[in-house]
């Protein structure tokens, strides 16, 4: 399998002062049951920023309210990793990512969880609105 295909540690969203950016300024898209929470900003294009963070960093999340087990939180977060991973090279390619740094939260809205290609065709029709919103 490539190399590509890869959700690693630095492709993580795990600032809680990113995140907290991202929940208060950020922007957002629709297709249910996925809503993505984005921010796009610029970066200086320095050896040592870009070594030490990615420009692209994602986060998923799935409500208590809704899923009150564990459980069911982590699976469904586990298949919003999944499809995010495998969509990850495709959106790259179509994005015009140069000096932005894009943070991306995907949340889970619905109750009932729908399957892993379903899941995976609804955040790739997204990201495909995101890639539109990035190139203009």
């Amino acid at each position: 399998m490539p190399s590509v295909f890869t959700y690693q540690k630095t492709d993580k969203l795990k600032s809680r002062k990113q995140t907290q950016h991202l929940f208060s300024t950020g922007q957002a898209i629709n297709v249910f049951p996925i809503r993505l929470i984005y921010t796009i900003e610029p970066i200086e294009s320095t050896a040592a920023n870009l070594s030490l963070t990615s420009v692209l960093q994602a986060g998923v999340g799935a409500p208590s309210r809704t899923f009150r087990k564990a459980v069911q939180r982590n699976r469904v977060k586990r298949l919003l990793r999944e499809a995010y991973r495998l969509e990850k090279p495709n959106f790259i390619s179509q994005a015009a990512l140069d000096n932005k740094r894009v943070n991306l939260f995907f949340l889970y809205t619905d109750a009932l969880v729908l399957t892993q290609v379903e899941i995976q065709g609804k955040l790739k029709e997204a990201l495909s609105i995101l890639v539109t919103k990035l190139n203009k």
